[in-house]
């Protein structure tokens, strides 16, 4: 369920003032006053309280030299070690303050928190409880068991603990807004927005509270309230992404409901109509009739950061006279069409000795918002650094730190989830690369540049990558599995990259319909089998393909007939064949295959061109019923691609029958419909269906209108000799 929720991770700290008990002995401040420890800790927390926490830090070890086990001094310097991200020294500390001292009730509140930081709910539990056996009316205490409890998924006891600290403090905004996320992810949606409501009247400007309850009004289909909480929370905050997305998604969704029309513009204030974000947002709508979205295009990406404030001089004199590094000049991008087999192509690409490519989906946020600001802070000489510690998985492909990508999509552990870390003829390698000899590589790189941008730091990327694998140095082609880019990064990388060349793996539409949303219909996942639906059906003519070389491949082609379709994409490409296109490999290594594949065999590697994955029987999750209408909306995409053979009066005939057809529940709906037992009355009041049938409804127009769909993608040209 969609949410923001920063306290649930971080609880509350508390910092009061604190008597110390350590008796009048004496020590020096910087100015060489003498004053006691109790002086010393009194300033430190006024430091503390204010955030200065290097000062604070100094004054709590400086009385520590004179009482060691000064409980005070103890308890707060864990505290510091807690903000500041070191949360094993904080549980050290504190815990050691307890002992002292184990009365001291707000430590053993903030050792909780500091265990919950680190999912230790059960241990958290206890310090909890135990701060609230020495103080019974401790609200904070109270609302940080609810966040742990609530971290267990012990709702029905987190609630329980967020009306116990209401009881003694009404107006805990923050309590109220925590108790609405636990009725949320109960399913108590009437009780949710009464939480949320009671947060927003406790605090006007709590921008969480609004885009939450802005999300369960969508949820129950009170899509106007829900626009207005949105841009509430816009006004409040306007970068926050996460009310953009659910603005977005309710705003399309209003645009096939009978509700009152309500305008989003009006309701937003010129700071918020002066973002990128609204840029994107006015993209978003248009890009539904993707033929005639050339206007909010250009104003789309005149919205973007502007590149020559993005480009960094290097300051490095020793380059006079030095010549420019010969960085790779093509760039190929490769899109995926739901389960389409991206990574198989990639794993063919890999080890190809004219091509540089990167393993996985590592980099497919490299071009979104903000990337480049972070990794580029403080200028060209730490950038290398930076990438190495946002792009971690590239450098072991065990580490759990997540990889920016789509809003709200989970990249934990992301090198094993692709199957990057189990590698090799022995299925017992995983993928590194030395991240300092990436960094002296790269670093040679750029001192021979006079500026550095994003596009240009891609390209040394790739050529640094090479060279610390000692392959050829001056691979001259970028493969770059962009994958699923949201509309930022695919604008953004297209303005950096404008002859960029596109390839998109495709595959029957309906088996990969089926393959793709498979997970998230056995887990009754609604809302995320929508959005892969609507990504499907808009995929294969987007803006993009008619503005670039484009080329679309058929995965059915490469399993059928393996050396005609390479070689046709070899002559694309501008490549020769080689051997290694017959090989699934990452970073040159034996890749076994996608490990959330059904074919995948820890014991057996898959084979490239076994054909199960194009021979699986359809209806494992569409009716005939359902099908026919999803047939009937990509009948154009399908007779392209030779999917099925082109009837245009028969598709006429079954045009005709869609709109209706819409007016009622998919069948696979029902099933998930009587799974969740929500009622069907329900269920097609609920935001995620009344936005699907938006964007099913736009691509029958399109189709009502033109029979069929202008700048679709094209198809590899493959000839047998």
């Amino acid at each position: 369920m969609t949410r923001v929720n920063n306290h649930r991770n971080q609880g509350e700290i508390k910092q009061k003032r604190a008597k110390a008990n350590s008796g009048e002995s004496t020590n020096h401040n910087s100015n060489q006053q003498t004053i006691t420890s109790q002086q010393a800790i009194e300033l430190a927390i006024q430091h503390h309280t204010s955030g200065r926490l290097s000062e604070a830090k100094t004054l709590y070890q400086q009385a520590l030299k004179t009482d060691s086990m000064h409980p005070v001094a103890l308890h707060f310097l864990g505290v510091i070690a807690h903000q500041t991200g070191d949360n094993e020294t904080a549980i050290e500390l504190i815990s050691k303050a307890i002992v002292i001292s184990p009365n001291l009730v707000d430590a053993h509140n903030n050792l909780g928190v500091t265990l919950k930081a680190l999912e230790r709910f059960d241990e958290a539990v206890i310090s909890f409880d135990r701060a609230i056996a020495i103080k019974p009316d401790y609200a904070e205490a109270h609302y940080n068991l609810g966040l742990a409890l609530q971290g267990m998924g012990r709702l029905d006891a987190a609630v329980a603990s967020y009306k116990q600290a209401l009881t003694i403090i009404p107006g805990y905004a923050e309590a109220h807004y925590n108790l609405g996320i636990a009725f949320q992810d109960m399913g108590s949606l009437n009780a949710a927005i009464t939480s949320y409501r009671q947060a927003i009247t406790f605090n006007s400007t709590h921008a969480m509270a609004y885009n939450n309850l802005g999300t369960v009004l969508q949820d129950t289909g009170k899509l106007e309230e829900a626009v207005t909480n949105y841009a509430t929370a816009i006004k409040i905050k306007p970068n926050f992404a996460e009310a953009w997305n659910g603005l977005k998604n309710t705003v399309k969704a209003l645009s096939n409901s009978d509700q009152k029309s309500i305008s989003y513009r009006d309701l937003l204030n010129q700071t918020a109509r002066a973002t990128t974000d609204f840029a994107m947002l006015e993209y978003f709508l248009d890009r539904f009739r993707p033929h005639e979205s050339d206007k909010n295009l250009k104003k789309a990406v005149a919205a973007l950061p502007s590149a020559t404030e993005e480009s960094i001089p290097i300051n490095a004199r020793s380059h006079q006279h030095a010549k420019p590094p010969q960085l790779p000049e093509k760039v190929f991008a490769l899109l995926h069409f739901g389960r389409s087999g991206t990574g198989l192509l990639h794993s063919l690409i890999d080890n190809h000795p004219e091509v540089s490519t990167l393993p996985g989906i590592y980099l497919r946020g490299y071009f979104n918002a903000g990337v480049w600001n972070k990794i580029s802070a403080g200028g060209w000489q730490g950038l290398p650094k930076r990438f190495t510690e946002e792009f971690t998985v590239l450098f072991d492909a065990r580490s759990p730190k997540p990889t920016p990508g789509l809003f709200k999509e989970s990249s934990i552990y992301l090198g094993k989830s692709e199957g990057m870390a189990n590698v090799g003829k022995n299925h017992d390698k995983a993928l590194s690369l030395n991240h300092e000899d990436f960094c002296t590589e790269a670093l040679r790189l750029l001192k021979r540049l006079d500026n550095i941008n994003p596009e240009i730091f891609l390209r040394i990327v790739h050529m640094a990558y090479e060279r610390v694998l000692k392959t050829r140095k001056n691979k001259n082609i970028i493969f770059y599995h962009i994958h699923n880019p949201d509309d930022f990064a695919i604008l953004n990388f297209l303005r950096y990259i404008p002859d960029a060349r596109l390839i998109m793996m495709v595959r029957e539409p309906i088996r990969c319909f089926e393959s793709w949303i498979r997970i998230n219909f056995e887990n009754n996942d609604y809302k995320n089998i929508v959005q892969q639906m609507v990504t499907m059906l808009y995929a294969f003519d987007q803006i993009a393909f008619r503005t670039q070389d484009s080329v679309g491949i058929r995965l059915e082609d490469l399993k059928d007939r393996p050396e005609l379709t390479l070689q046709a994409l070899c002559n694309w490409l501008g490549i020769q064949e080689s051997p290694t296109l017959y090989q699934m490999t990452a970073q040159g290594e034996k890749w076994w295959g996608d490990p959330s594949s059904p074919d995948y065999n820890i014991n057996e590697a898959m084979s490239p061109f076994g054909k199960s994955s194009t021979k699986r029987t359809l209806g494992t999750i569409f009716s005939e019923k359902d099908q026919f209408i999803l047939q009937t909306l990509f009948y154009p995409f399908s007779v392209r691609f030779g999917y099925r053979k082109a009837d245009r009066p028969g598709f006429e005939k079954d045009l005709k029958k869609i709109p209706l057809l819409l007016d009622k529940m998919f069948d696979f709906e029902q099933v998930i419909s009587a799974r969740l037992k929500i009622k069907p009355a329900k269920f097609i009041k609920s935001g995620a269906y009344i936005f699907l049938r938006a964007c099913l409804m736009d691509r029958w127009h399109v189709l009502d209108e033109y029979k069929d769909y202008p700048h679709m993608l094209s198809t590899l040209n493959i000839t047998a000799e």
